[in-house]
């Protein structure tokens, strides 16, 4: 629930868009840096976060993280004037970098043997809070209007005040062997994370791309801003219940098959969302969530075992890194679109997904012994 409620704030940004471009005038390259300003507060500075996370043994990062980020993505509505918009990014998300690293590494010690279906749980209410930002800010301002985004802080303060009192309490489950098969020495394990971490690059260029043009490409079709917000919600509710499946899929199959499978298969569904039309178009972005979404926890219980003795660590560099340098990448995705239109840009996304499965191939398979 912690991560449900911290992921639905920064959830806010992406539907607000082209209310913000018609409000401040300004153009696609300047509504996607803020999508790769997002990025950089909240994913590349996770590893700063980590590096603490690793030493401190009490939860205030992963406590105190949602509180503010409800406080300042409730803000956005009062901004005017693209800097404090920038001002305001930047610092709630600083709440969900701090948040994401601690919490993921609760959850891979206190789950045991069963970690990969404990992170699909908690990548899943991510997911499902990420998508549900933006019906929850679509509803309150174009009810109220955009300068009342504040209303929505409540959730973000209950929240913070359960995982006060709930987080100490956690048991830790007792560490357990991992093995490694074609990763059997340190060379080869490093050279896994990397590969790793840029198949997690690409996959997460791939939502954040879709995540930010998403809105804009229907809005230019002249659709209600109602229900671009809804096939936001649409793309990543399939989302969440495919991380839920992925990761207990990859304690039976294996951490490499269900990455490959579920980067194949949204490459396949992606594409059919660009080039059909209707009701075809929704189902087949509704089955690309499902599928990219379901590597998002395989690709973090992967990483910490590779990574055993710096769990925390590991989780940023796949959560958070990865996801912030794939958010820089918006940016030049948004000029490219003015350049070439939104689905080739989209197109050209697709062909990047292609090489992240072709990658996949070439990791190692882990597997924690069956006792």
């Amino acid at each position: 629930m912690g991560h449900f409620f911290n992921d639905m704030y920064v959830g806010f940004l992406a539907p607000l868009l082209p209310l913000i471009m018609d409000r401040l005038g300004i153009s696609l390259t300047l509504a996607a840096a803020l999508a790769s300003v997002l990025s950089v507060s909240t994913s590349l500075a996770q590893p700063a976060f980590a590096f603490l996370g690793d030493k401190v043994r009490r939860p205030f990062m992963a406590v105190f993280g949602p509180l503010i980020t409800a406080l300042f993505f409730c803000a956005i509505g009062l901004a005017h004037s693209y800097s404090m918009l920038i001002v305001v990014i930047l610092l709630g998300g600083i709440g969900t970098a701090a948040f994401h690293p601690q919490a993921a590494a609760f959850v891979g010690k206190s789950s045991g043997r069963h970690s990969g279906t404990a992170m699909s749980i908690f990548v899943t209410g991510g997911s499902a809070g990420y998508y549900t930002g933006p019906l929850v800010i679509m509803g309150i301002v174009t009810w109220l209007g955009l300068e009342y985004s504040f209303v929505s802080v409540l959730p973000g303060v209950l929240i913070s005040a359960a995982l006060f009192f709930i987080l100490p309490k956690l048991p830790h489950a007792p560490n357990r062997h991992v093995q490694v098969h074609g990763a059997v020495n340190v060379p080869h394990q490093v050279r896994a994370v990397f590969l790793l971490y840029f198949i997690s690059m690409i996959r997460s260029f791939m939502i954040s791309g879709f995540n930010t043009f998403i809105p804009i490409y229907l809005e230019r079709q002249n659709i209600d801003p109602m229900l671009y917000a809804a096939a936001l919600t649409t793309f990543g509710m399939p989302g969440a219940v495919g991380s839920l499946f992925g990761g207990a899929l990859s304690d039976r199959f294996g951490r490499r098959t269900v990455i490959f499978f579920s980067i194949a298969i949204a490459v396949l569904f992606f594409s059919l969302f660009l080039f059909l039309h209707g009701f075809l178009s929704v189902l087949a972005l509704g089955v690309a969530g499902f599928a990219i979404f379901s590597s998002i926890p395989v690709v973090i219980i992967m990483a910490q075992e590779l990574m055993p003795s710096r769990i925390t660590m590991a989780s940023s560099l796949v959560m958070g890194l990865s996801w912030g340098v794939a958010g820089l990448l918006v940016t030049p995705l948004g000029a490219l679109a003015e350049h070439v239109g939104i689905k080739h840009a989209l197109t050209a996304l697709i062909g990047f997904g292609a090489v992240a499965c072709l990658l996949t191939l070439f990791l190692p398979e882990t597997s924690r012994p069956k006792r």
